[in-house]
């Protein structure tokens, strides 16, 4: 046990979590502000948008995940962090604009809108779940990181991490989220750069000369390349950029912070914190899980890609470098998990509950049922954290679910708005990404770079538009409307 470090990372997260929380809390107290829990009253500013954004977006597949895929892919593996800065894009410059501006509270609500209330239904019941399993993966990595710095089991350190985690939001909800967020930021870089540093000290030998020659001499010298090898590209890094930028672009998870931003120009300005926040920072974890796999660690873990890089990190760096990276991921891990539990409780107590069940449900109602959820799912995520596969391979399996989404809210939103046409689609594509994946296509049709989301893109974009032109009932699209006729959706 690594009392030390343990001690530090506690103290840290106790004094920010806990802290922040109880003081926001307190000075939201007696507010009435319609939103104030899940939206911060829809009057968060440009910094708090783009920290936000940027941290709520780095997680699992940013941190451990990324060490993970160094394992197989080398430093390709920061191509993630490429593919979330052209998301960032997309949320800040396209669809974040367009949600702030029509004034939606949910994204369900938004395809209620525009193609009715049983799509409203539909999406609330599908993206929920989706975020659901973002939640999970988040647990997973926060119970690695508190087995990096304790040593403890996988699980204790899923129950403590998610304890933090349900914390991380209950006390003060989307502002409390936004102002741990400022301060994790600059603590989380702060702490990488010391990292960095460290591990061109402390490395053993002649220190990252040695990593490159041991990767060289395994026969796996494309691994060093950020370009890697050409199935990879077309497997991974493409893939990854459509799947994180059509998923997050017009999901919840990607957009409450945007729908919680002050104003349009406040979202769009964020894209200058937001982009280099969130993108630069695979590049670190990338670098970590290459000095794992040439320092032999993935045996010395019993085989485990996930654990081979605490591992080392353990063995290799002093223990006060180890406790700021501890605290650093882990205060980026928790802001994700604060807002991947946030979200389907908004969605369930926007759309559900107070869209289905209880459509004059006050405001102090709606932040009970969230509070009530939000303790629910992260329950959940620390019993189902201990069955998942590897991460970024998951998050993008997931994301592709977003492929149909994305598609027909751009033609409903600018060419034309066809209920049925949507439902066809969006189903149409789910099926094939689930028989793509599961009934193991890829490789009996000797497809194994055919990534599911060019799949799911072929025939969202070909069924969206063909049936949404020919099918009757289809209706003009909502930024076609007259003021009077988006006042009536």
């Amino acid at each position: 046990m690594n009392w030390g470090i343990l001690a530090f990372v506690i103290i840290y997260e106790v004094l920010t979590v806990v802290g922040v929380g109880l003081v926001i809390a307190r000075k939201n107290k007696h507010s009435v502000e319609e939103g104030n829990f899940a939206l911060a009253g829809k009057g968060l500013p440009t910094a708090q948008v783009g920290v936000t954004l940027a941290l709520t977006m780095l997680g699992s597949a940013h941190i451990w995940g990324t060490c993970e895929n160094a394992y197989s892919m080398g430093s390709i593996a920061t191509w993630f962090g490429i593919a979330c800065t052209v998301m960032m894009i997309v949320i800040t410059q396209i669809t974040g604009p367009w949600v702030r501006k029509i004034g939606t509270d949910t994204m369900p609500d938004l395809f209620g809108k525009l193609y009715g209330k049983k799509m409203r239904i539909l999406c609330a019941c599908v993206m929920g779940p989706l975020v659901f399993g973002c939640l999970c993966l988040e647990t997973q990595c926060i119970a690695v990181t508190f087995v990096a710095c304790t040593g403890w089991s996988y699980t204790v350190g899923a129950i403590v991490g998610g304890a933090f985690g349900i914390l991380y939001v209950l006390l003060a909800g989307m502002k409390e989220v936004s102002w741990l967020n400022m301060i994790n930021a600059v603590f989380m870089y702060a702490a990488l750069i010391i990292a960095l540093i460290a591990m061109f000290v402390y490395l053993p030998g002649n220190g990252w000369e040695d990593v490159a020659q041991n990767i060289t001499d395994s026969g796996n010298a494309w691994m060093l390349d950020i370009f890697g090898n050409k199935n990879l590209i077309i497997g991974f890094a493409i893939p990854t950029i459509f799947c994180t930028s059509m998923f997050q672009g017009v999901s919840q998870m990607g957009l409450q912070t945007c729908i919680a931003a002050k104003d349009v120009k406040s979202v769009k300005k964020s894209i200058w914190l937001a982009g280099p926040v969130n993108g630069l920072f695979c590049i670190i974890p990338a670098l970590l899980g290459m000095a794992a796999l040439a320092l032999g660690y993935y045996k010395l873990a019993g085989d485990s890609a996930m654990m081979m890089t605490p591992m080392m990190m353990l063995e290799v760096l002093p223990h006060w470098v180890v406790a700021l990276i501890c605290a650093s991921f882990l205060g980026a891990l928790l802001s994700t998990f604060a807002m991947t539990s946030l979200c389907p409780a908004t969605i369930f107590a926007y759309d559900l509950y107070g869209g289905l069940y209880k459509p004059e449900a006050t405001e102090k109602e709606k932040t009970l049922v969230m509070r009530i959820m939000i303790v629910i799912v992260g329950i959940l995520a620390i019993v189902l954290c201990n069955f998942q596969p590897a991460v970024v391979t998951t998050i993008n399996w997931i994301f592709t679910w977003g492929v149909p989404l994305f598609v027909m809210l751009v033609i409903g939103l600018c060419w034309k708005r066809n209920t049925t046409a949507a439902m066809i689609t969006m189903f149409v594509s789910w099926i094939a990404n689930i028989v793509w994946i599961t009934c193991g296509l890829q490789e009996r049709l000797g497809m194994v770079n055919f990534h599911q989301v060019y799949l799911c893109m072929i025939i969202s974009v070909i069924l969206g538009l063909v049936l949404t032109a020919v099918l009757p009932g289809t209706k003009p699209g909502y930024f076609r409307l007259s003021k009077e006729e988006k006042a009536a959706c």
